[in-house]
């Protein structure tokens, strides 16, 4: 029998090579994609896991709150709750947890009354804080038009619902309270940069009623304080801070320790309580990661059930 031409059998080397390649890397890529499908089964039952335990973390927050509001009249830095939670373990999993003051900010909120009518006071402070932050004032009147309850533009900045129609794609105005800060991303005015700028001093709470939520003096920061005292000396912002390494516990007290401020600044827009915390919490796993904030609210101390009654979620998003 004739053996076959050379050429012959090194085309028949180089196919089975071919296939040899082609099934490894079939193999490989059937290999790979089951991987990876394993790992997505993997953290999406870790994840499921961790949600679990962003409940017990949550549990944490509200539980030192609890004993906030049970122990003591007044806010202040030096507290448990400030404390925070540092790294607790949690199964396989590791939990951090940090509480704020939301009272510690302006609540953009008290821009309009409840009538949806705007507030030249709180106006005036807001675009007094806007401009120890070098950021255009014109974005007062953008959020005033937002959650006012009219469709009339206000000078200067101003927007309404003819103006987000307009964008692509277009939206109306809220007209209405602002119910988590995020939303004022949607305001004219305001990107990336800008919020970002403000979110250290801005936040949005419930307005129940025509009182304006007040700023804690023992929590809030240097320039959010002298934005309400309306001061240029800021030697009395400097003094009033240092001197709350001692908490102010009543308004009085303020007064008392800090003679040249105005007292109708004082007693209309500063309090020595909070009743609303920020929460921030995060939950790692080994593949897997969840991140909660929540808005909490203490308990009317003056209700009988204060001393018990667990502090409300007034909302609650993963991050």
């Amino acid at each position: 029998m004739q053996a076959k031409p050379k050429r012959q059998q090194g085309a028949a080397i180089i196919t089975a090579l071919l296939i040899v390649v082609i099934v490894a890397t079939v193999a490989a890529t059937l290999l790979a994609q089951q991987s990876e499908s394993l790992t997505r089964v993997a953290r999406a039952t870790e994840r499921t896991q961790l949600i679990l335990h962003a409940n017990t973390t949550l549990d944490w927050a509200r539980t030192a709150l609890l004993v906030q509001q049970r122990n003591s009249t007044y806010v202040s830095l030096d507290q448990p709750w400030a404390e925070g939670l540092v790294a607790r373990p949690i199964d396989t999993a590791t939990a951090v947890g940090a509480l704020r003051d939301a009272q510690s900010k302006f609540n953009i909120n008290n821009l309009v009354d409840a009538s949806g009518k705007r507030r030249d006071a709180d106006i005036e402070i807001f675009t007094r804080l806007l401009t120890a932050l070098k950021l255009d004032s014109a974005i007062a009147n953008a959020i005033v038009d937002w959650i006012d309850s009219d469709d009339d533009v206000i000078s200067l900045g101003g927007a309404e619902n003819g103006y987000y129609w307009g964008l692509s794609p277009g939206y109306r105005a809220a007209n209405r309270s602002v119910l988590t800060i995020d939303e004022i991303r949607r305001v004219k005015g305001i990107d990336d940069d800008i919020f970002n700028s403000l979110i250290p001093y801005i936040t949005a709470l419930p307005t129940a009623s025509i009182d304006r939520t007040r700023i804690n003096v023992n929590t809030a920061s240097s320039q959010l304080l002298q934005a309400v005292l309306a001061t240029e000396a800021a030697e009395e912002v400097t003094a009033l801070i240092r001197l709350r390494q001692l908490p102010y516990i009543t308004l009085a007290d303020i007064k008392e320790r800090n003679k040249t401020l105005k007292p109708a600044a004082v007693d209309t827009f500063l309090d020595i309580k909070s009743r609303y915390f920020e929460a921030s919490l995060a939950i790692t796993g080994e593949v897997a990661q969840v991140r909660l904030a929540a808005l909490l609210q203490l308990q009317n101390v003056n209700t009988p059930s204060a001393a018990t009654a667990w502090p409300a979620i007034i909302w609650l998003k993963e991050e």
